[in-house]
């Protein structure tokens, strides 16, 4: 895609582009008049050029029999004429006949994404489930979740116009976006009214403003921004490599400038970007991007972190929770294994209070008193179905490696759920739809509760 689009149009008039290559051409021609316009302008500089070859030859020929020149002077110059016109009508009828034929691929391509959740959305007739090809989606407001068959995921806050242009390329009219990329997806473009976003293993999100300029948020890995007026070579020098954590605005006149990287506008998207569908009660989403779990303390807050990105397990997976109902204690556990080849996703729930206790050198403390213990009660709902959970200090440790990226700074300290029916410990329950965790936790000084929810994230076209 990177392509000029003069080398483009250069290769196919050589007849050196493969199927995916031209497929490629006639998206940019079909999206950009000017470039179309060249199309057709090089085809007739091609043909004529042709023609000029072809009548040098003709004019050789004639010279090696004089007689029978001077015979059919008039009738060869004619001639010429006509078939140099004839020539030009023919090639802008191959270029626009397979102009439009490359679109009419375009409307008939199979679908190639689904909708995977939508939250007080004006959405017009898409509903969850729903495949979708090329096309445009607009939305008035609320959030939709569309899940491309590679495992991008692109979630859009509304107001917002997004362009559905083929497998791996997008157009973001208006509106706020985030995208992530999972490993082996790489290469997914969005672009907009000023720039070409193109993910290299990444999440980041986008923003446009009322002045139409592209402010592009990297909050994992890596993208490439390039100001997209006229894609010109001078402009391919312009592209930028934008990291975890920076922030670039493509202006209205086309100009790369380094940003402020905030993530504010985004704290409204974020969960429905992750797959939760709801919470009640204490709830609390922390930014998946960066991952600062290890030091966040609340009385009052489950703090929910989904770990990185969707992956597809390479070794067994030990659950300690895997059918619906309650765990009040260790024997109501239903432990289960998930196999190899099984594609998922992490989410951590933590509750982790202030610790209040007195640090005063003396004998350590370990009951804790009326004011000590705290308790918390909710539920969150996911958009998937939830395979198992884990919630045993050794399950927990010995799967951090898998799913918590980079370490999370994980609390490694009284983690794992007390489930011995008593009025200071736990409860877990898992809905019947496997859809919904309620969690009943009790914690105090530096003891945490945590609970891995291991959700089915399988790739279904």
């Amino acid at each position: 895609m990177n392509d000029d689009i003069e080398s483009l149009i250069e290769r196919w008039l050589e007849g050196l582009l493969d199927s995916d290559q031209q497929d490629e051409l006639a998206i940019r021609l079909k999206e950009n008049p000017e470039q179309m316009q060249r199309f057709v302008e090089a085809n007739i500089r091609h043909q004529m050029l042709c023609d000029v070859v072809r009548g040098a030859q003709v004019e050789e020929d004639v010279r090696k029999t004089p007689s029978q020149a001077q015979t059919q002077d008039r009738t060869q110059r004619s001639t010429a004429r006509i078939f140099a016109w004839a020539s030009l009508a023919a090639c802008l009828l191959v270029a626009v006949s397979w102009f439009f034929q490359a679109g009419d691929r375009l409307e008939t391509m199979e679908p190639f994404l689904s909708v995977a959740m939508i939250q007080g959305s004006t959405a017009g007739e898409l509903k969850v489930g729903d495949r979708l090809g090329t096309q445009t989606i607009s939305i008035a407001d609320g959030l939709v979740r569309l899940q491309f068959d590679d495992g991008v995921e692109v979630t859009l806050q509304g107001p917002a116009s997004y362009e559905l242009i083929a497998p791996g390329r997008t157009r973001l009219h208006s509106g706020l976006l985030t995208a992530t990329v999972p490993p082996g997806a790489e290469g997914f473009q969005v672009d907009t009214p000023t720039a070409e976003v193109v993910d290299l293993g990444t999440a980041f999100g986008i923003e446009l403003d009322a002045e139409g300029a592209s402010l592009v948020s990297v909050f994992d890995g890596e993208v490439e921004v390039t100001p997209s007026s006229n894609t010109t070579a001078i402009n391919k020098d312009k592209t930028r490599l934008v990291r975890e954590g920076e922030a670039v605005r493509v202006t209205n006149t086309h100009e790369l400038q380094s940003s402020e990287f905030d993530t504010v506008a985004y704290e409204k998207i974020w969960p429905v970007s992750s797959g939760i569908a709801g919470s009640t009660g204490a709830f609390r989403f922390a930014p998946p991007w960066p991952r600062p779990m290890g030091l966040i303390q609340s009385d009052s807050d489950i703090f929910v972190l989904p770990e990185g990105y969707a992956k597809t397990l390479d070794e067994p997976l030990a659950l300690n929770v895997t059918l619906p109902g309650q765990c009040l204690v260790a024997g109501d556990f239903t432990p289960g294994e998930l196999p190899p080849g099984t594609r998922v996703k992490s989410f951590l729930l933590q509750f982790n209070p202030v610790d209040q206790r007195d640090h005063t050198p003396g004998p350590p403390e370990t009951v804790p008193g009326p004011k000590e213990l705290k308790r918390i009660v909710g539920d969150i709902t996911f958009d998937r179905p939830v395979l198992g959970l884990i919630v045993r200090g050794d399950d927990l440790r010995s799967s951090d490696l898998r799913f918590s990226v980079r370490g999370g700074q994980v609390p490694q300290k009284g983690r794992a759920l007390e489930l011995s029916g008593t009025p200071r410990d736990d409860i877990v329950q898992l809905s019947e739809d496997r859809r919904t965790v309620k969690l009943d936790l009790a914690a105090f000084g530096f003891f945490s509760d945590q609970v891995r929810v291991i959700v089915d994230q399988s790739l279904s076209k």
